[in-house]
């Protein structure tokens, strides 16, 4: 350890292995800043600056998924106090259920009584803004389809500028010719216990949306909405349009909502996965028990003990019955990804990977396994190969550190879980990309932040879950949440306690 300047002071070992390139300071490029890691939301702590995306579309377009997954991108990945103020909901939970008439643009009353809950989702919006530095990105969840509503927005936003916090507003516009994501999910959202409710009467709703819709920035050049910052994700991310999108965080919620709303799918096996997301699967495994799990040991790079093996025997079983088969029994492609650690790659490593023809002709290999270092296990540095006993015995206030703040503690010479988190960013923008089935065989450290991002649990609590071996988890993203089941592929064989559940 050393200092530049001797008349500072010289930093303790301690000290010195806590301080690192602090890898959220992303606004000023080529620029890294020296110092400890810090508790709480980093990219917070500094800069002032408030967004408000406001979402912009017909209905079943994909507003609300995208909302709340970039609410949890930008609260997870990059530590901004965010939250989703969806008018919809705030009616259903007042009135239930509204049939169509009460969406007909040329029924004042109708108009007025809806027009209620935007006023009191705008001010509660304004006023969760204005409560507290840390209360960063606002998101207004509703259709917003006339300029004249787009200009009300503009009005009422104004404010909240003022010369101590800048604000930025961005418009979020999805559209989509070939229909909605799925008339009967949207349908069924609004039902509220109402079997004679139906997706017909869904239909009709949209219609009345249809008749009064006005694309942002439709009417040319001279169009006062080209003021505005806005993205345009057109035929799910088939063509982007971006509008006066400045500075770094605008470009990373451009980035992912592109991702989000659109993604590649393979081959265009399927368009019903473009527009329905409950189609879209992520099954996160822990590699096979290891030698390191047998002896309660953290890190390193071990085989797979006998039961390891067997678990990894019966993930190809499962990948095969269950992973490759849609629900209509029809075979899907699917993705396959491992860390670069020989216990992953062990694990997976019978999976079968058959060249599968698609429905338009082209091929595909099924599960080819693709190698991400991001998915390396947190790493321990200095304690690297011990057990948690060992590092208790030998580094005591590293154990009572950690102990204390698990999420941002570094060990010696190793990572801490904010590091995880900045080395996941890049795949999660992949994941949200991609549209088939994906199978994750990862590590426990990894798969709890994964896990976390997609349930929507604040990254302070992420580290805390327990992520048991020789079981999978299924998870399928949707608008309305995350739904989650599990499977215990070795009922009969139990993997013991690998010295991790409780750390």
């Amino acid at each position: 350890p050393h200092c530049a300047d001797p008349g500072k002071k010289l930093f303790s070992s301690d000290e010195w292995n806590r301080m690192s390139w602090d890898p959220t300071e992303k606004d000023i490029p080529q620029q890294a800043v020296l110092r400890p890691v810090v508790k709480g939301p980093i990219s917070a702590q500094s800069r002032g600056e408030v967004f408000v995306v406001i979402m912009v579309g017909l209905p079943g377009r994909g507003k609300s998924r995208v909302a709340k997954r970039t609410a949890n991108y930008l609260s997870f990945f990059h530590g901004l106090e965010c939250k989703v103020f969806n008018v919809g909901d705030r009616r259903r939970e007042k009135l239930g259920y509204m049939n169509e008439k009460c969406y007909d643009f040329d029924d004042k009353a109708a108009m007025a009584a809806r027009n209620e809950f935007n006023i009191s989702c705008m001010k509660e919006m304004k006023e969760w803004l204005v409560e507290g530095p840390t209360n960063r990105v606002g998101v207004y969840d509703t259709s917003n389809i006339t300029r004249k509503r787009r200009a009300w927005i503009m009005e009422e936003l104004k404010s909240l500028e003022d010369n101590s916090r800048k604000l930025s507003v961005i418009f979020v516009e999805l559209i989509s010719d070939r229909g909605t994501i799925n008339c009967t999910e949207m349908a069924k959202s609004d039902l509220n216990e109402k079997p004679s409710d139906t997706e017909e009467d869904f239909k009709k709703r949209l219609e009345h949306y249809e008749r009064h819709y006005e694309s942002i920035a439709s009417a040319g050049d001279n169009d006062p909405e080209l003021q505005l910052s806005f993205l345009k994700v057109m035929e799910h991310s088939n063509q982007i349009v971006m509008n006066k999108m400045f500075g770094y965080m605008a470009g990373r919620i451009a980035q992912f909502i592109t991702n989000c709303a659109g993604g590649e799918l393979a081959l265009n096996y399927n368009t019903r996965l473009t527009r329905n997301d409950r189609s879209k699967k992520i099954y996160l495994s822990r590699h096979g028990q290891s030698v390191y799990n047998e002896h309660g040991r953290i890190g390193g790079d071990s085989d797979l003990t006998a039961l390891g093996e067997r678990y990894a025997l019966a993930l190809k079983d499962f990948a095969g019955s269950r992973i490759v088969i849609d629900r209509t029994g029809t075979i899907c492609p699917c993705r396959l990804w491992t860390s670069s650690l020989k216990r992953t790659i062990n694990t997976a490593r019978h999976i079968d990977h058959p060249t599968v023809t698609l429905t338009n002709n082209d091929t595909w290999v099924q599960m080819k396994p693709k190698i991400w270092s991001n998915l390396d296990e947190i790493y321990a540095g200095a304690c690297d190969g011990m057990t948690y006993a060992e590092i208790k015995e030998q580094y005591s206030m590293e154990a009572e550190a950690r102990k204390k703040d698990k999420l941002g503690y570094r060990y010696p010479r190793g990572e801490s879980y904010l590091d995880v988190i900045q080395r996941l960013e890049p795949l999660i923008q992949e994941m949200e990309r991609h549209r088939e089935p994906l199978l994750i065989v990862g590590h426990q450290g990894i798969l709890r932040m994964i896990l976390a991002y997609y349930k929507g649990i604040p990254r302070d609590q992420a580290p805390h879950q327990a992520i048991s071996l020789h079981h999978v988890i299924e998870i399928t993203p949707h608008a309305y949440g995350c739904d989650e089941k599990i499977y215990n592929l070795l009922p009969e064989n139990s993997a013991g306690d690998d010295g991790q559940k409780h750390h």
